[in-house]
């Protein structure tokens, strides 16, 4: 549908809901609630000055918000600073101390409130649809830029979500150097953050508007940078490690330090020759040294980052032969070995069943699986009469519909489940997999969507979905319970 057949009704403010994936959040934007996301723009996004300017001179119309609906929800995903002043000037106390303060003034200029109670909304057909439209208002334009670390995110993201860098450079108009420095300025920052630093270093590398990666990126870009800290630019990860990582630690730290202690900054390090100058007054041994070996960020940070692979560095760089991709909704080499004979029969179907040719089946059929498999395997572990009773209990003794917990009520036991069996990364795809609060690309809600929903799902949808909800089906199907 193109954009000016998108329909602009009249909406209550009230009834608006701000983005938690907003790129303004700062880095792997998540779950936040929604008076944290009103009080983060307020301290760092200049969502004041927009109250301001409402209070002063009434609310312009011109320009509708634009959002999406996700499951009941209608979700702003352009105007959020807006939609964050529009809510504070209704309800200053949605904001803490000063703020608070600052909006009952501004509140009581306004001579009647109720005239911002509702606004125009144009509502996008899917989040997708709105990618180029966002894009093109944040990047380089006069609408209020993201920094640097927020714009790699949003490309980040899209790669996450499934774009190609094709697609990226033709529908979204991000160049392969955009792309590229997107990697790179995310793998700065989250190395810098897993880096063992002072308190006060740490403090300034934390807050969500901190400039100094900037200049520290600076650095990293540059020829003579990379040379004295031994890395190299690399499509995948961002950067790459042309010595040992405890070499490159070594000078990465220094760099970090004086930077965030304000010792270096972006003009003593503004071009080759400060750069070359600033590693020349090093001591000797603060200057990572030539030695055999190699690493990638996910070498050196601590947790999951999308700007590098997972995949870590290996010393020698030899082919490995990778899987072949199922093209099916489940692959064929996943069994049932211990669920029921149902589990089986449905197993031997999605085995069978194509995900680009049936992606509706798929997608219902595989939510149906999920379920179940949950269902058969805390019967078999003795676990779900237990919490059938603890739900039972928390409602008076009213029995549960058919019997068994709903999906959202198994999501806490499926997390703990997740934790105890699985390895650290596997719980964290689990439990992104089975958020209800939409803050992956594609969750257990946008499964349950299709039911509902005209949106239809792809074949890569699936194919996330599972991906992500492996390790689950693998334990639960596979292994013996009893197995640690």
């Amino acid at each position: 549908m193109p954009k000016n057949a998108w329909p602009t009704r009249q909406h209550s403010v009230a009834s608006l809901h701000l983005d938690a994936k907003n790129p303004r959040l700062g880095r792997e934007t998540s779950a936040r609630a929604p008076r944290e996301i009103i009080q983060y723009l307020f301290e760092h996004d200049k969502a004041l000055e927009v109250a301001q300017s409402i209070a002063s001179r009434g609310y312009f119309p011109n320009e509708p918000l634009l959002a999406i609906k996700e499951g009941q929800q209608t979700i702003v995903v352009e105007g959020n600073r807006r939609l964050a002043a529009l809510k504070a000037l209704r309800e200053p106390g949605l904001l803490d101390g000063a703020f608070q303060r600052r909006l009952e003034r501004l509140s009581r200029q306004i001579e009647d409130i109720d005239e911002i109670a509702n606004v125009p909304v144009t509502l996008a057909p899917s989040r997708r649809a709105t990618d180029r439209q966002i894009a093109g208002r944040h990047i380089g334009t006069p609408v209020l830029a993201w920094q640097a670390e927020n714009r790699a995110s949003f490309i980040l993201e899209k790669l996450d979500e499934g774009y190609t860098d094709a697609q990226l450079r033709d529908q979204l108009g991000f160049s392969t150097p955009e792309i590229q420095a997107a990697r790179q300025t995310r793998a700065i920052a989250d190395m810098a953050r897993s880096l063992d630093l002072q308190e006060e270093v740490k403090a300034k590398l934390e807050s969500p508007r901190t400039k100094l990666f900037t200049t520290i990126q600076r650095v990293v870009s540059s020829s003579v940078g990379r040379d004295y800290l031994m890395i190299e630019p690399n499509a995948e990860h961002g950067i790459r490690g042309t010595t040992t990582k405890a070499e490159f630690l070594r000078g990465f730290t220094k760099l970090v330090s004086d930077v965030a202690l304000g010792k270096q900054s972006s003009r003593t390090l503004n071009t080759n020759e400060n750069i070359r100058d600033y590693f020349e007054s090093w001591s000797p041994k603060d200057r990572p040294k030539k030695k055999r070996g190699t690493f990638v960020p996910a070498d050196v940070i601590q947790g999951r980052s999308v700007a590098s692979s997972n995949r870590k560095a290996k010393t020698e760089d030899q082919p490995k032969r990778s899987k072949p991709l199922s093209k099916t909704v489940l692959p064929k080499d996943l069994t049932a070995r211990y669920g029921n004979d149902r589990l089986s029969d449905i197993r031997r179907e999605l085995v069978k069943l194509k995900r680009e040719d049936f992606p509706n089946a798929g997608a219902v059929m595989l939510r149906v699986f999920f379920e179940l498999t949950i269902l058969d395997y805390l019967d078999r572990v003795g676990e779900l009469q237990r919490i059938i009773t603890k739900l039972e209990n928390r409602q008076q003794g009213r029995k549960l519909p058919y019997g068994a917990p709903t999906m959202k009520q198994l999501v806490p036991e499926i997390n703990r489940i997740a934790k105890k069996k699985l390895s650290k990364a596997e719980a964290l795809k689990v439990e992104k997999a089975i958020r209800y609060d939409q803050s992956a690309p594609f969750t257990i809600s946008e499964l349950h969507g299709f039911v509902h929903q005209s949106d239809l799902p792809s074949e890569r949808d699936i194919l996330q979905f599972w991906k992500r909800t492996e390790p689950l089906f693998r334990l639960m199907l596979e292994k013996d319970p009893g197995e640690s």
